[in-house]
């Protein structure tokens, strides 16, 4: 069971996902918690977790704001960054993945293909996220995991995938394929094509 920070979190979160927030409108704690049926202290933490993974931010004489989205040029180079981390995770720690990490890539798996029969796109950019930090952690990405955090949600500021959830299952299938078969090369391209 979630504890009421984590659903506020959460609920946060995913309404910055879905686009609900414009960059730079000014969030306010007392009116969050009011519209969220919480006390302030909840929405406090949420707030904090979210600056610290790079959707919110603290401006002096303003509170805090919803981050801008990147523009294209700094988009491509985000992305870049974050195919780095996971190829780099992948040839080095693909060997090493125990049948204990398979079982919690395929469960992000099986979460990922509720969420696109379901037509909701936080729920969607959630779980395509999970299933590649299951990636990256299985296969020894520890000290790359909160970096990774911060360009995933730099990438989710403007999910581009929402037009069509079908692709995107059917491209997470093809990673997990080859995951299973331990096959780096094709682990990596099925991410290279992925990733967007």
């Amino acid at each position: 069971m979630k504890t009421v920070r984590e659903q506020v979190t959460t609920k946060l979160r995913d309404e910055l996902v879905a686009g609900q927030y414009e960059g730079g409108k000014v969030l306010r704690e007392a009116e969050l918690a009011a519209r969220m049926g919480v006390s302030r202290g909840p929405v406090r933490d949420a707030i904090l977790q979210l600056a610290n993974e790079g959707f919110l931010a603290y401006q002096a004489n303003r509170g805090v704001t919803v981050k801008h989205p990147p523009n294209s040029r700094n988009r491509a180079f985000i992305v870049s960054l974050r195919i780095q981390i996971e190829v780099f995770a992948i040839e080095t720690g693909l060997e090493t993945i125990t049948d204990e990490d398979m079982e919690k890539i395929e469960h992000a798996m099986d979460d990922l293909k509720r969420a696109c029969v379901g037509d909701d796109a936080a729920m969607v950019a959630r779980y395509d996220m999970a299933f590649h930090e299951a990636i990256l952690m299985s296969c020894g990405g520890e000290d790359f995991i909160n970096a990774w955090r911060q360009l995933c949600a730099k990438m989710l500021m403007n999910y581009s995938r929402l037009d069509d959830y079908a692709e995107v299952f059917n491209e997470h299938v093809h990673i997990l394929e080859h995951l299973r078969e331990r096959d780096a090369k094709q682990v990596i391209q099925a991410i290279r094509d992925n990733i967007q």
